[in-house]
């Protein structure tokens, strides 16, 4: 890969993790420490292993896709980043696991769309597509069983 495509990937995926981290302060994470968590939940220094492996990979797949000015996988590798970061608001931000939950199924829709238009560049297919089955096969099964056991109050109030 050349420097400048490595660069700017990693402009783009550093400017997202901090963009989407911002919603996770302190009273966030102690809203999320709060909630009924599924009993298959991962620790947190694992989620903190995920989402640092996340930005690597995206990173990854998007130098490739500058570097070979596959402008389909260059908009669906930011859609990714965006998709991600604005998970983060909605579920942390507005401390709603069910709009965790949804958001998570929205996320889905540009991941695979990124997976699909990869499928030429065998480098960036194969890494990509254990995150994508880590989202598939863990985050959806994982969000939907912490929605249930955290449903929204009747009252109206925010789960």
């Amino acid at each position: 890969m050349r420097r400048r495509s490595v660069l700017q990937a990693a402009a783009c995926t550093g400017g997202a993790a901090v963009a989407g981290n911002a919603f996770i302060g302190k009273p966030a994470m102690v809203w999320f420490r709060g909630l009924t968590a599924p009993r298959w939940q991962l620790p947190m220094p694992a989620f903190l292993g995920v989402g640092a492996a996340y930005y690597g990979v995206v990173g990854y797949v998007l130098a490739r896709s500058i570097d070979r000015r596959d402008a389909r996988s260059t908009a669906w590798s930011s859609a990714v980043l965006v998709g991600n970061e604005a998970w983060n608001g909605v579920f942390f931000g507005r401390r709603s696991t069910r709009a965790g939950f949804v958001g998570l199924c929205a996320f889905v829709v540009p991941l695979v769309m990124l997976q699909r238009s990869v499928a030429g560049d065998t480098r960036a297919r194969y890494v990509l597509a254990p995150y994508t089955a880590y989202v598939l096969l863990y985050d959806l099964p994982w969000t939907y069983r912490l929605w249930q056991l955290n449903p929204t109050r009747p009252s109206g109030t925010r789960d």
